[in-house]
């Protein structure tokens, strides 16, 4: 095995977009990190989501994805391939082409988990009956999900999920090319361990580029560098006074889909007796439906749109709220967004199930409700109001925060597991 101190490792790392969600940002940053000591290089099949096309067949099992990489790793030589997302647009056909190259290089194969599709055909872990979220409360068998519905956006998605994760996992077995899998919180770490008892699994933090943020009890002095630039890097400083009033000023930022759950928290919450305002801030497909939604609760003086905001202007933004709110339907793996607005000192929100609760604990944060029940957001609103105008909203340790998700911490982590 390679010494990552004495040479330089051959890296590849794959995943099915270069730019659009966290997983995206993982994949760019961490392409940053390693080239400084090593020889890496990026393969992906587009460039963002709205470059995708779909291919129904060819999401089960893509020749044309399996023709590309083969083509690229063609007398190349890799000490480690590192593979984010496969299974949306490069199909687990990949894996083939990795289990060949993996047979005649010796390469090690490490698979960068951002979700549950190892152990469930619906990457978010749940499924859907007359409409309502349910999550599995573990990793389901085939006569489980085989009749569920397991995507919001049709049948026919939800047959194509179930067609390529029962031949790929269960058929085909593509899984035991992976001689490692790292996911980002213990919550997935466990269920992957559950659902895949043969496979070395250990879980893998991502770190927080807003914990560069240094704060005083007046003051607060943002100084952001984003994480994912290497010729350039762009640095935001602010100084902004915190005014408290009797307005509890909520935000969420983010992908704006269903499974986050804002529609039924708006629709809960526009009972309630609490003086709040709610700020989305993001791009999603689920936007429009929100605005027609606001529109219909005549909210429009509650709740507001922002556009999705680069990194730097983002952390300025949140200064201004009070409150990170996160009423996710489903798990979550392991919301960076939670220890970013912990660590910008807002109080934190959240829904009380999966990766979501993890992390808020961790930030310590002791809100948390049932994104499916009404009545509990609408009471557990007025407790976490209550904390608010008292000024006893729970602050994260940083010092804790640090030791988990700064930089050096990722890059140690992530070293360990590649030199072990």
């Amino acid at each position: 095995m390679c010494n990552w101190y004495l040479e330089v490792m051959n890296i590849l790392l794959i995943n099915d977009y270069l730019e659009g969600g966290g997983a995206e940002a993982v994949f760019r940053y961490q392409f940053d990190l390693l080239k400084s000591d090593n020889k890496v290089e990026q393969f992906y099949a587009y460039t963002s989501f709205t470059d995708r096309k779909y291919y129904t067949l060819a999401y089960t099992y893509s020749n044309r994805r399996k023709r590309e990489l083969a083509a690229f790793l063609k007398d190349k030589f890799y000490d480690f391939i590192i593979i984010h997302n496969y299974c949306g647009a490069l199909s687990p056909s990949v894996l083939d082409v990795l289990a060949q190259y993996k047979k005649q290089s010796g390469c090690r194969i490490i698979h960068y988990a951002h979700d549950f599709h190892l152990v469930c055909p619906n990457r978010g872990y749940f499924y859907l009956q007359n409409g309502i979220f349910f999550n599995f409360k573990q990793p389901p068998a085939i006569a489980e999900f085989i009749t569920k519905r397991l995507d919001y956006r049709g049948i026919g998605y939800s047959l194509m999920k179930k067609i390529q994760w029962i031949w790929a996992y269960s058929i085909r077995k593509k899984q035991k090319v992976f001689d490692l899998v790292l996911a980002p919180s213990d919550f997935l770490t466990g269920q992957i361990r559950q659902g895949c008892p043969d496979m070395v699994v250990e879980r893998l933090y991502n770190y927080c580029d807003a914990l560069k943020i240094s704060k005083t009890s007046e003051t607060l002095e943002c100084r952001v560098t984003l994480p994912y630039s290497v010729e350039t890097q762009c640095i935001a400083s602010l100084r902004v006074i915190v005014e408290k009033n009797k307005t509890m000023r909520l935000v969420y930022f983010g992908r704006i889909a269903k499974e986050k759950g804002l529609a039924a928290f708006i629709s809960a919450v526009r009972t309630s007796s609490v003086n709040f305002t709610l700020t989305i801030i993001g791009e999603g497909e689920e936007k429009p439906h929100l605005q027609s939604l606001i529109s219909e609760l005549n909210l429009q003086d509650k709740v507001f749109f922002r556009a999705k905001l680069d990194a730097s202007v983002l952390f300025s933004e949140l200064l201004k709220y009070d409150v990170y709110v996160l009423p996710s339907l489903w798990y979550e793996n392991a919301p960076l967004s939670i220890v970013e607005a912990a660590t910008l000192g807002l109080g934190l929100f959240l829904a009380g199930h999966g990766g979501a609760m993890e992390i808020g604990r961790i930030c310590r944060a002791t809100h948390f409700f049932d994104p499916s029940d009404p009545a509990d957001m609408v009471e557990k609103m007025k407790v976490l109001y209550n904390d608010f105008v008292n000024d006893a909203l729970p602050k994260a340790n940083k010092e804790k925060l640090l030791a988990l998700f700064s930089k050096d911490v990722y890059v140690q982590n992530l070293k360990k597991y590649l030199t072990q």
